[in-house]
Formats: structure tokens, sequence, C-alpha cells
């Protein structure tokens, strides 16, 4: 999917570079401008397996975006973006907690968003004037993800007598929330609800746009999406009976639910019986999960604007 994404990019560039549209027709263009163009940069997030931001979970992002320059002062903006999160406890195995938990997760998100662009300094949109502000950023955003584990087999650890025969998984990256890997709407835990993997977003954010051209500009900004789930990482309440996820969905979901065993350490694995264990949190559900971009963009008038030279 992500080579799709790419290629789609690659050809609205090309795009861009061709529009047969002379300086002289631009000046005769009147109203406000409107501009289109792409983002390219990185993606990453925090939540329960990346409390802070981890580099090596960086991922490439990309996108199309759309703008109208409503003002001086405030520009309208839709985003149509594409990009990949993931978290590893192995990030933190000198926390001993981290490194017993043992959780790892990867998800795409594609989100489609509208933000107002409030310019500090103002943006005229040709270079005769105030060609480039800094400029902050809200809005509301519709995202879509999936989180997923990778499942290595090993047969001395997911023995065929505690999950059954889970040898046809192995290499495979397996979705995680229809597995209910927290109990979510089995018997026992019905008041837990299975999460939606479609929600809303908060955009917010800082960048810097400057014009080059009358018809061109650059830009580079840092946006934090703030979610009203703790679920992105599929991590959030507390351990259950594997019994109860095993028995609703194979046992392939109490092997991911608690990844402790694979690390092959008998002090470190306290078993499901031991009372200790059961309802141990899992993650922390009083905080949600955000997701980050940090991108350019490149963007170019199609309609409208200010002349760049007087007009008789």
């Amino acid at each position: 999917m992500s080579r799709n994404i790419l290629r789609i990019l690659y050809l609205c560039a090309i795009g861009l570079l061709f529009v047969n549209e002379t300086e002289a027709q631009f000046n005769r263009k009147k109203g406000r401008p409107i501009e289109v163009g792409i983002t390219v940069g990185a993606s990453n997030y925090m939540g329960d397996l990346t409390p802070a931001i981890a580099f090596n979970e960086t991922h490439p992002m990309g996108g199309i975006i759309c703008r109208f320059n409503y003002s001086d002062f405030l520009t309208l903006r839709g985003n149509a973006l594409f990009g990949q999160i993931s978290g590893s406890d192995k990030n933190y195995a000198d926390i001993a907690d981290r490194y017993k938990r043992n959780l790892s997760f990867k998800s795409n998100i594609l989100e489609f968003s509208g933000t107002v662009e409030y310019n500090l300094s103002g943006f005229t949109e040709t270079q005769r004037f105030n060609p480039a502000s800094p400029y902050l950023f809200a809005g509301v955003g519709v995202y879509k993800f999936n989180p997923m584990a990778y499942f290595e087999y090993m047969p001395d650890v997911h023995t065929v007598s505690e999950y059954g025969d889970l040898s046809q998984f192995d290499g495979q990256w397996i979705e995680l929330q229809r597995l209910s890997t927290e109990g979510q709407e089995t018997t026992k835990y019905n008041e837990r609800r299975r999460y939606s993997l479609t929600q809303i977003s908060i955009p917010l954010g800082i960048g810097y746009k400057k014009q080059f051209y009358d018809v061109w500009a650059w830009g580079i900004e840092l946006g934090a999406r703030k979610t009203f789930t703790d679920y992105l990482d599929d991590v959030s309440m507390t351990y259950v009976d594997p019994q109860i996820t095993g028995g609703s969905n194979t046992g392939l979901s109490a092997a991911l639910a608690d990844r402790t065993p694979e690390l092959r350490d008998p002090s470190l694995y306290n078993d499901y019986g031991n009372e200790e264990r059961l309802g141990a949190a899992r993650g922390n559900q009083t905080t949600s999960d955000w997701y980050l971009f940090l991108n350019f963009t490149f963007t170019r008038k199609i309609t409208g604007g200010k002349a760049a030279c007087p007009q008789f």
C-alpha cells in the first residue's frame, strides 16, 4: 500500500511541474488564490509502547494538500495523508517492567483532515510583499489505523497443549483488534468494547512557509494529532485470563496478549493463575495515544492570487 501512495505522490509532482500556465495568465487571474501540492516527511507516535519519541521508530509519510488563502492571515487547508507508526518495549529493555512486558506493534495511518493556518506575520503569496510567514494550525481529522504484531512461532513456548497449533501463523503480521487481546466483548469483560479502527483526531502544530516564485511555495511543519483512543498500539488496560481471550479467539490471542514467555526467562514470568498477574496493568488507560508528522510541503497556485506586477 505504501508503494502505491509513493507512486501517486510522484505522479502529482510531475503533474505540478508540467502545468501549462504562463506568468502572464497568472497575472490576469482574479480572486483568492488556491494552491495544490504534495507533502513528504516522517511519522512517529507516543503511547504505551513509546512514552517519548523513539527516533528508531520513525517512518516515511506523504500526502496531498490543498490550500485556500482566505486572507493574508488565514489559510484554509485540506489534507490526505498516509504514514506508519510503530513501537516496541525492546527500546526500553533497561526498564524491568517494559522488558518483561515485551510487546510491540506497527500500524498504517490514513488521515483526511481540514485545518486552519494562522499566518503570524501575514502571507501575501507573492515575492513582492510578504513572501514568508511562520504559522500555527489546528483542525479536525478522520483517520484509519489497524495495529498489528509480528508473530514468531516458538515450539517450546507456544505449545500445542496450551495454545493449540500456532505454527501456521509463523512469520505473519497479525491484526490485533479482532483478537480482543484485553478481553474486549467477551462474556466476562463485555463492558470493554472493541475499539473502532476509524476515529477522530485533532491536528495541532506549527510551521513556516515561503514563496520562492510567484506561483510556487515551500514549507516545513511539525504537527501532532490528539486522538481519543488509547489503542493505537492495542495496549491500554489489564491482563486477562488466557482462557477468556483464547477461548473466544483461539490461542493466538492469548499468545499475543502476553508475550513475556517469548523471552524464555522463567524468573520473569508469573503464571496467569497467580493473582498478581491477573488484572495487572498491561498499559496506562488514563492517557490517549498521539501520532505525529514532521513534513515538508511543496505547493503551486492553480487559480487566483495577487498579480506579480501592476496590471494596466
